[in-house]
């Protein structure tokens, strides 16, 4: 358990919100599920988000501040230089003609009131409790722009490459993308993230050193560079900011040259929780009664990258438990989740979608989760099945 979580147990416990045996359970919970203790003690509805920011709060005796609701703008934010706020983990909140708040983990810390009045020197000082993830979310303020950087690592002509593709990782890990586009121009790549099902773009770089790059990830993807004219498909492993991150690597031939999609597949959407993927307290509430039922069936749908993916994998987590057989039908597998029977569609040894299913069906399932829905007799058999008791 780490500090901040552990601060968390004893205010909870100490100001009676929580009994002893909760916090067993929730630990019990966290185990199991490789999470915080703190999610179980929101599935089971034992105190919200707000209610918990406020109890560690009363316990530092200052107010409570949900960075989230109302985030503070970036020209607010750098006035506390980086090594400061990375020091002591805080963040302009607020600013006022005579005074202002700064939000922190921990109010309590030594010198923290003194090195900040130096930097507003007139005003009064005032701090605020926030949640550690909300206060390390706005720290992407002081990064320089992902289109300088890239610049930047473009002119080192012996190693861009390397560099460009960690620059986009590191960006991407920071803004929850779920897939990397370089598509190719006349003269130029364009290359844009996909962020909550929406394409943004975020920089170009020149075609002529565009090769460098692509060769570098089918190298490490173990395709072929010099096949150009058909489509491959690959996987690779980066390490960023100490986290791994899993990619699958699609490459096809266009008029203007190769054109690259990388889909990630990281720890950080593997590890979503419910709030993490966007569902206000309310819509939380309609899943988890959805998802206790002992039968029936959740369809999840959208665009590409939109998160269907990541929303069923977060319903399973919830409900992965030793006394359950829970069976995926996928294709691909993009994570791979301990527990778990995962079977992979396979169109060589014509294991596909429908012909899965019906062997899941004799596997004494709980559980089925089929990645996708995409013919005539699947989609046919599916509410059928998900219609009776298993």
């Amino acid at each position: 358990m780490n500090t901040n979580d552990q601060i968390i147990k004893e205010v909870l416990l100490h100001q009676s919100y929580v009994t002893p045996d909760d916090i067993a359970k929730a630990e019990a919970y966290a185990k199991a599920h490789n999470t915080s203790f703190v999610d179980y003690l929101f599935v089971e509805d034992l105190i919200n988000i707000n209610l918990l920011g406020q109890a560690v709060a009363e316990a530092f005796k200052v107010p409570f501040l949900n960075l989230t609701t109302n985030p503070p703008p970036q020209e607010q934010i750098i006035k506390i230089p980086k090594d400061v706020a990375y020091k002591y983990y805080v963040i302009l909140a607020k600013e006022e003609p005579t005074k202002v708040t700064i939000a922190t983990t921990n109010p309590n810390q030594e010198n923290l009131i003194e090195e900040l009045q130096k930097l507003f020197p007139g005003k009064i000082v005032t701090l605020a409790y926030s949640f550690s993830q909300d206060i390390e979310s706005l720290f992407v303020n002081y990064r320089q722009p992902l289109a300088a950087r890239l610049s930047n690592a473009l002119k080192d002509t012996s190693g861009f490459a390397p560099k460009i593709l960690e620059e986009l990782f590191q960006e991407a890990s920071i803004d929850k993308v779920s897939d990397i586009h370089f598509e190719p121009r006349e003269d130029s790549v364009i290359i844009r993230f996909r962020v909550d099902g929406v394409l943004q773009t975020h920089g170009n770089i020149p075609k002529s050193l565009y090769e460098n790059i692509l060769n570098r990830m089918k190298v490490q993807s173990r395709l072929r560079i010099d096949e150009h004219k058909e489509p491959q498909d690959g996987a690779m492993r980066m390490t960023v900011s100490e986290k791994t991150v899993d990619l699958r690597i699609s490459i096809v031939p266009t008029i203007d040259g190769e054109k690259t999609v990388i889909r990630i597949l990281s720890a950080y959407l593997r590890d979503f929780n419910l709030s993490e993927i966007g569902l206000s307290l309310s819509n939380q509430q309609l899943v988890l009664n959805a998802i206790k039922k002992p039968f029936g069936m959740i369809v999840v749908s959208g665009p590409t990258g939109s998160g269907k993916t990541t929303s069923l994998y977060a319903f399973i987590k919830l409900l992965n438990n030793p006394d359950v057989n829970i069976t995926t039908i996928e294709d691909p597998i993009e994570y791979r989740i301990i527990g778990i029977n995962q079977i992979q569609v396979n169109a060589a040894t014509n294991l596909t979608f429908i012909k899965g299913l019906r062997s899941i069906i004799r596997q004494d399932p709980n559980i089925i989760l089929i990645g996708e829905i995409r013919d005539g007799e699947t989609a046919e058999i599916a509410p059928d099945l998900f219609s009776q008791s298993l």
